[in-house]
């Protein structure tokens, strides 16, 4: 199975997960709304264990599929092997807060909102802030993918490892969240 096809199925098993989406479209998202976005992802990469942290997620996945004016794209990366955790290492809670990480730039930064490289880097620094704050909670919890990506993080050299490691990434043709569904 091809990466980008790994990613896809990943992602669409992962948003499986969020309450079905009702009959009607939504508008886009409302100030408050963005508000609670950054709030609970911020949160989510503090305390991703917390005991309100899968209500959470769920809230911002389903948030995030049904919300027209904010578009996360998955692409193939370094954060593939997370998708495929059978959940002792918390991999699917750390790739999933690559979309959070990703739709709260945008909110952040809209201008910069179509610039592929600093949206997925932004989606990677919001897992490595999660990681971080898993690690201290439950050490065993390590992931190498994740160490060397922390490594680079402090080199200054993440947005650069990212560019190369996800080529192609900039093509429209990865699909957005609510694609999956």
């Amino acid at each position: 199975m091809n990466r980008t096809l790994l990613v896809t199925a990943s992602l669409a098993a992962l948003l499986a997960a969020a309450p079905a989406l009702g009959e009607r479209e939504r508008g886009p998202s409302t100030p408050a709304e963005r508000r609670k976005a950054v709030e609970v992802t911020r949160r989510l990469e503090r305390e991703p264990l917390a005991r309100r942290a899968a209500a959470d997620r769920r809230w911002l996945l389903q948030w995030i599929v049904e919300i027209p004016d904010i578009q996360v794209r998955g692409c193939s990366g370094p954060l593939d092997p997370l998708a495929e955790d059978d959940g002792n290492r918390f991999g699917k809670i750390l790739y999933v807060q690559s979309v959070f990480g990703m739709a709260v730039f945008q909110i952040e930064h809209p201008r910069s909102a179509d610039d592929w490289l600093a949206v997925q880097t932004a989606g990677v620094e919001s897992v490595l802030r999660t990681y971080r704050s898993l690690l201290r909670a439950r050490p065993q919890a390590r992931w190498d993918e994740l160490d060397a990506l922390l490594a680079a993080q402090r080199r200054g050299r993440l947005p650069a490892l990212l560019e190369e490691a996800m080529e192609g990434c900039d093509e429209p043709a990865g699909p957005a969240p609510g694609d999956a569904i």
